[in-house]
């Protein structure tokens, strides 16, 4: 089987590209598991594992145009990387895709977009004003964007503090514990524009033992991609962040399936459409 180092679905330039994917492969605040940095280079080598045909949605994604970008550089703090991730992002007028690193890199990632809903599929809430003195922290993610005047959604949460429980409340942010993940009720909370942020430590850490925080009590996958199914035509973006490569490979394989999931569940709406 022939393996590469870019995503195996690549097939294109960037200017001829409907979707471009890249990596930003930072790990500098992680708390527990470091080495999401090594991410964007396994989930691409999973790719060439996956049939790039869905049998879920009944879609193929053999030509579909895709261009791998490669990765941003990652030198020097996070705050020199922000325009680093801008100055990529804002001339590339196709779909984005972001491979993390951690989740810190999504408030980069989402920086082009205005009127939207940011999706977070995670366990935990993020919203933390700072983390070990930074407030640039994967824990603390949810809350920059928020700040922009972005609206958030968080699905499949199951980890934060008290206070951080208090301030989604007080400010009406709508979140999803994993254990009341409604896919209606989810759909319904979001606007017509949605970006997406799939923390991959949302799964249970059974079917997601590579991730930098491991929480019990996740979701299925499966319901991930009932959600796709009902929102898939309201996404403008999406990255997935916080896989800490495992020597099974089995988070970033699933990192790389659900890739393709969702390009399939976009792609098969577009065309029951057309």
């Amino acid at each position: 089987m022939h393996i590469d180092s870019y995503f195996s679905l690549s097939n294109s330039s960037l200017d001829d590209a409907k979707y471009v994917l890249y990596g930003i492969p930072y790990d500098s605040t992680q708390s527990f598991k470091p080495g999401s940095r090594f991410a964007p280079q396994a989930i691409r080598e999973a790719s060439w594992n996956l049939e790039e045909f869905s049998n879920y949605f009944n879609f193929d994604l053999s030509n579909l145009k895709l261009c791998d970008a490669g990765n941003v550089r990652c030198d020097g703090d996070f705050e020199d990387i922000i325009p680093k991730v801008f100055s990529f992002i804002e001339k590339v007028d196709a779909k984005l895709i972001a491979l993390g690193g951690e989740h810190t890199i999504s408030f980069a990632a989402s920086q082009k977009f205005k009127d939207f809903t940011y999706l977070s599929l995670d366990a935990h809430f993020d919203l933390r004003e700072s983390f070990d003195g930074k407030k640039f922290n994967h824990a603390c993610t949810l809350k920059r964007i928020y700040e922009r005047g972005v609206e958030v959604v968080v699905a499949g949460v199951r980890s934060g503090t008290k206070e951080e429980v208090e301030f989604a409340r007080s400010e009406g942010i709508k979140f999803f514990y994993s254990w009341n993940f409604d896919v209606k009720s989810i759909a319904e909370s979001l606007d017509d524009r949605v970006y997406i942020s799939l923390d991959m430590d949302v799964f249970d850490p059974s079917f997601a033992p590579g991730v930098s925080t491991p929480e019990p009590f996740g979701i299925h996958p499966f319901q991930f991609l009932k959600l796709l199914e009902v929102i898939a035509d309201k996404i403008i973006a999406f990255d997935v962040v916080e896989v800490v490569p495992d020597p099974c490979k089995i988070t970033q394989n699933l990192a790389a399936k659900l890739i393709f999931e969702t390009l399939a569940a976009i792609e098969s709406k577009i065309n029951s459409r057309a």
